[in-house]
């Protein structure tokens, strides 16, 4: 792991975490109770900050797990905005099933691919002129 990792990592320290990954938290809890349409566009939008801070992250850092989480997270928004139109339905249970799958997704696919081959990709920058 290089310091320039660490150093650029957007989730690096907690301070940092809270600060990029707290206002789609904040989105989603804000929203959770308020109903239907206002969850569908605060889930949405929360989880899509999630997926596009991942895929900035995994660009700046080489964070291993954010080239699956954000993948995963525009997926899963993209999911909620089609519940939301009613393009799919999961029954009543459409939006614990669709919570219990992003928890989930997000354990498994933070902590497996970093046990395996390590917290950072090993990213080959090109000299400076």
């Amino acid at each position: 792991m290089s310091e320039t990792s660490v150093n650029r990592d957007l989730a690096g320290t907690c301070a940092r975490m809270v600060a990029w990954w707290g206002p789609g938290v904040a989105l989603i809890l804000i929203t959770a109770d308020l109903g239907w349409w206002w969850r569908v566009a605060g889930w949405s939008l929360g989880l899509a900050w999630f997926g596009g801070l991942c895929l900035v992250n995994a660009a700046r850092c080489g964070r291993l797990h954010c080239y699956f989480t954000g993948p995963f997270y525009l997926t899963m928004s993209a999911l909620v905005v089609a519940v939301g139109f009613h393009l799919v339905s999961f029954g009543q249970q459409s939006w614990n099933l669709i919570a219990l799958a992003t928890l989930l997704g997000w354990i498994l696919f933070t902590t497996i691919p970093e046990w395996i081959w390590g917290r950072y990709r090993t990213v080959r920058v090109p000299p400076s002129p």
